[in-house]
């Protein structure tokens, strides 16, 4: 009978913990990783509830905000200070909008 092999998700090797942290901390260099980090974010639900119509819809919004969690869990440990820069960022974006919008 084969073992599985230690340290893998699925059919993903992880990396360390110090290579995690230096690809996060390249991505977020990158302007459009911040955006998709953003829009990721935003769709975790992260500071919103999670409460659904059922039960079912509640347990399936807490494992996305808990996805949600853990992404800015990652971008705040890799670069203190950047998941609050993100929030701004945003809500730049969005007053942008609003004024070409004329609200």
């Amino acid at each position: 009978m084969s073992r599985p092999l230690p340290m893998v998700d699925f059919f993903f090797v992880p990396p360390s913990d110090e290579q995690e942290i230096e690809d996060l901390r390249v991505m977020l260099k990158n302007p459009a990783a911040r955006r998709m980090f953003r829009r990721l974010l935003g769709s975790g639900n992260v500071l919103g509830p999670s409460l659904g119509n059922s039960e079912a819809n509640t347990t399936y919004n807490e494992g996305v905000r808990a996805v949600g969690l853990w992404l800015a869990t990652k971008i705040e440990r890799a670069a203190p200070g950047d998941l609050s820069r993100l929030m701004l960022e945003s809500a730049m974006d969005l007053q942008g909008a609003n004024n070409k919008q004329g609200k």
